[in-house]
């Protein structure tokens, strides 16, 4: 019998890339605040505003929602 000898390869990281993790926080703040503008748009187009309140409205929740995610993120230890 010839003892079995574990692979050679490169080692896994389990741990994700620190460029992948911040970049994948960017397009989510990005997403984000896209579909809050949009869809504020939209409402407001729906209501006839002539002061686009649910766009502006729809950014100032996004962009708090934005930040306090990725402060989690960040601070979340792995």
């Amino acid at each position: 019998m010839e003892p079995t000898q574990p692979p050679t390869g490169p080692k896994k990281n389990s741990q994700v890339k620190p460029y992948l993790k911040y970049s994948g926080l960017a397009f989510q703040m990005i997403a984000v605040i896209t579909l809050a503008a949009v869809g504020g748009r939209k409402l407001d187009a729906h209501f006839q505003n002539e002061t686009p309140w649910w766009t502006l409205g729809l950014l100032i929740v996004a962009v708090f929602a934005s930040v306090y995610s990725v402060i989690v993120s960040l601070t979340r230890k792995n």
